[in-house]
């Protein structure tokens, strides 16, 4: 996927002699999916995807109620909290401010019982050069 086709037709996006800023637009919000799957309750913003492909970041918001399905990552996942509550399968909560962190290969579900909007930056550590 090129960064043009991952940001494209963005209302939030400002670009200005190669910086870019983004401020959350509300006709920007898409259908998440998994795989083929769509996620119900769940809607993204791609926000930036590095250029060599070792990462790509996204504003994500969960309606309240909203609740994956398990999935694997097969790739680390970052995960910051703007506003609402985000919580894991464990039932730990993470609350505006806070971060969590997955590793490649961890499975998890997660849920918001309030509804949340969080950033999330994967990685792609098969695509990093050293």
């Amino acid at each position: 996927m090129t960064e043009h086709a991952y940001r494209e037709a963005l209302a939030g996006l400002n670009e200005k002699q190669g910086r870019r800023s983004y401020s959350i637009d509300e006709r920007d919000w898409r259908p998440m999916m998994i795989g083929d799957a769509v996620l119900s309750g769940f809607f993204w913003i791609p926000v930036a995807l590095d250029e060599r492909g070792a990462w790509r970041s996204y504003w994500m918001r969960l309606a309240p109620g909203a609740r994956s399905f398990l999935h694997r990552h097969d790739d680390t996942e970052l995960i910051m909290v703007l506003s609402g509550v985000f919580t894991d399968d464990d039932g730990t909560d993470f609350l505006p401010g806070q971060t969590v962190s997955y590793p490649a290969g961890s499975r998890h579900s997660t849920y918001s019982a309030q509804g949340c909007t969080v950033l999330v930056v994967e990685g792609n550590a098969s695509s990093i050069v050293a």
